[in-house]
């Protein structure tokens, strides 16, 4: 057995094959039969789309996870060697009320203690953002967007998603995403109570 057999298949194999319709070992198959380990990532990718007409999005998911699955990416890790983190909530309320809310939890007390800097934010027709510079050079954006109107009877929702970048090594990519867990678990209590 090699260390290649060993490995354990991608965290998103299954999504991958569920979305796709083909099982990772056969898409793992086709890229080494295509030469993917000679290829950059964005050379993966659009081999991908090309040759397999695989939307964008699914042959960036498919491409990070044969890296993955060669040892040439670590989970968490972006195509220029750093390491980030996500979450998201679904959360109750429009965004703009959403947006307003969490820039009051995240009151300059707290952003210190996080190690976050000032905050900065902006909108587009269906998006809303909250950014700050985190410790070491990293970048943290949380983007809002209304998940339905409220228009069916039922109060509105919305998808709050954290992005965390920069990160300089898995550690620091596992201890964020505990620390984004319970942000966003606090978040969602204290909105929940003001309802």
């Amino acid at each position: 057995m090699t260390d290649e057999d060993a490995r354990p298949a991608p965290p998103r194999a299954r999504a991958i094959e569920n979305a796709t319709g083909v099982p990772f070992d056969v898409w793992t198959a086709r890229l080494e039969d295509a030469g993917g380990r000679g290829m950059d990532h964005a050379a993966l990718a659009r081999t991908i789309h090309e040759r397999w007409n695989i939307e964008d999005w699914w042959a960036q998911g498919i491409a990070i996870a044969f890296e993955q699955s060669i040892g040439r990416r670590d989970v968490g890790q972006t195509s220029a060697g750093d390491f980030a983190v996500s979450a998201s909530r679904t959360v109750p309320s429009a965004p703009d009320a959403v947006l307003e809310a969490w820039d009051a939890f995240q009151d300059a007390a707290r952003r210190a203690q996080l190690g976050l800097g000032e905050a900065r934010t902006s909108s587009t027709e269906a998006w809303r953002y909250w950014r700050v510079d985190g410790p070491d050079g990293s970048r943290v954006s949380m983007n809002l967007r209304a998940k339905d109107d409220g228009a069916a009877g039922g109060a509105p929702r919305s998808i709050l998603a954290i992005e965390h970048k920069g990160l300089a090594d898995a550690d620091a990519r596992e201890a964020w995403k505990t620390t984004w867990k319970h942000v966003l678990d606090a978040f969602v209590a204290t909105l929940e109570e003001t309802q």
